[in-house]
Order: C-alpha cells, then structure tokens, then sequence
C-alpha cells in the first residue's frame, strides 16, 4: 500500500509493554519503516504531552502528531497547538473545592504543560511510579484554561463528590489516581479535528484498552491488542499478539502495510 495514511497509536499497553515499561525494538523498526514509506505517523493517548517528553516517547521517532489527553490536545511535530478542548472553569473551580475539602492532591494539565496544586504525598509518589514519571513543579491554580486534572486518592476510593460536578467525567485509574476530562468528549473526536486538519477521511488505529473503543470503532482498520481488555477486542477489525510478543509488526506484517 503506497497511498499516505494515517496510523495512531495508543501507548500504554499498545506502545509500551506495562510489564516491563519497554517499547519493543521491533516497535520501534516497525514505526521507522512507516516513516519511510511516506505515512503519517501520531500518539494517541491518554497522557499529557509533558508525560510523552519525560517518559522519552515524544522522540522515539519523528512523530507527525500528539494526539493528548484523549483527544483533548493536539499538537503538530513542532509540537505546537492545533487544538484544545478545555474543562469548563466552573467546573474545574468546583473540582478544586472539592480537592480541598478531601484533601486530594490535583495535578492541573494545560496546554503548556503541568504543575500539582499542592505538594505531593505518598499517593501521588504511587501513581507517578506506576508510569515512571517525574514529580510535576507545585503551584498554586492560577485560573488559565485546564484540559485536565489528576485527583489523588488511594485504591477504590470512592471519587463521588466529583461525579457530581457538571462538565467533566472521572476515570478511576490504575493506580492512586483519577483523571478528571471533558465530558463527552473522547479520542474520536480529536481524530475528527486532525482529520478535516489534513483534509483526509480515514486512518489506521492500534489500542488496547476502553479510552480506545470510540477511536478503533471509527477506524477504516482498528487493531487490538493481544493484551487489551476484551470489550476492545470484540469490536476491533483485527487482534493482534501482545505488546510483549511484537505485536505492532505483527499486525503490520500480517495487513501488508509492512
């Protein structure tokens, strides 16, 4: 296939082997070859653009795109705006109530970058150790447009208070943390912007887990991973094997792109 297109990637679980915190060498081989055959190559993901720089991934290759924040922040190579989709202020000022009445720590996330609204504790130690990221500068919130925040709070606990703020949604992570986003809003929709950005009507996605669903669904060939959760499975168009097995030149391999 010699016509340009468009590939995304998630990282976590798809770029990324969760165990190990490694990108697999054939990965990397894989995505270069792309490259060079004239295709449009960007991240998908969960994390802001300071995460991608510190964790190293924002130069693994010369990526054409950041798709942040599930969508909500799109940078071009230069790693300049394209696009923001920001919380309401109301909203974040409730959450920021909120946090302080429960004494969770908040990470803000904006367009340039990211800083905790108070020193970190154990939990937020926990949760930066679960992606090997560094601890963010602290400052008070200073009313500039947030993307998206980071409530820290331990394993199971119950986020309720913040379900009940109009304008965003939480996601219980992994680990000691919450993200805190735009409602309704998920990575489709920033790939819908990119997309009349480039005036191009289809792309090739690879995800695994269920901030992927609405982005693999949309795709003219959305790849699973052999490691995904099983609701990402039966909806992609083709599962490959794990991330640790050398899945993306697998896929690649396997549907001629490569």
């Amino acid at each position: 296939m010699n016509d340009k297109m468009l590939f995304l990637f998630d990282v976590d679980g798809t770029l990324i082997d969760t165990e190990t915190h490694q990108i697999p060498l054939s990965t990397i081989t894989a995505l270069q070859q792309l490259h060079k055959q004239g295709h449009l190559l960007g991240i998908s993901t969960g994390r802001s653009l300071p995460s991608l720089k510190n964790g190293g991934f924002a130069s693994l290759i010369d990526w054409d795109f950041f798709l942040c924040n599930n969508g909500q922040a799109i940078f071009n190579k230069k790693q300049e705006i394209l696009h923001l989709a920001c919380i309401p202020q109301a909203s974040v000022e409730k959450c920021m109530q909120v946090a302080h009445a429960q004494q969770n720590p908040i990470l803000i996330i904006h367009g340039e970058g990211e800083y905790l609204t108070a020193p970190p504790n154990e939990l937020v130690y926990q949760a930066l150790d679960f992606f090997k990221e560094l601890v963010p500068e602290v400052k008070p919130y200073d009313g500039q447009p947030v993307i998206m925040m980071i409530a820290y709070g331990p394993l199971q606990y119950d986020y309720a208070s913040y379900y009940e703020i109009d304008g965003i949604h939480v996601i219980p992570g992994l680990s000691t943390y919450a993200d805190i986003v735009l409602k309704d809003y998920h990575k489709y929709k920033g790939i819908q912007y990119l997309l009349k950005h480039l005036q191009m009507d289809s792309y090739i996605a690879f995800g695994d887990s269920l901030n992927d669903v609405e982005m693999l669904t949309h795709a003219a060939i959305g790849v699973a991973m052999g490691n995904a959760h099983e609701d990402v499975k039966a909806i992609a168009d083709y599962v490959t094997t794990k991330v640790s097995e050398d899945g993306i030149l697998q896929a690649l391999t396997s549907l001629h792109f490569l």
